[in-house]
């Protein structure tokens, strides 16, 4: 098979990275736990107060947790 016709076959597409996703009821869990968190931080920064760094670290990684899959774009 030649390079053309390998980049037009559609039945064996190139695999670069295999992500295990969380299953429907621990990606729920996740996004409640991530949704929270954010519910802190908006209520800190309309008190008035800096978010700091801690609490942005924290958004973060929960974004991580909550989205693996997303993991690669994040760095």
């Amino acid at each position: 098979m030649n390079s053309k016709e390998y980049k037009n076959n559609t039945d064996s597409p190139e695999v670069l990275a295999v992500v295990p996703l969380p299953s429907a009821a621990e990606r729920r869990l996740r996004e409640i736990l991530l949704a929270r968190l954010m519910l802190v931080a908006v209520d800190i920064v309309l008190a008035g107060d800096p978010l700091g760094l801690e609490s942005a670290r924290d958004l973060v990684r929960e974004v991580r947790h909550c989205y693996p899959e997303l993991a690669d774009e994040l760095l």
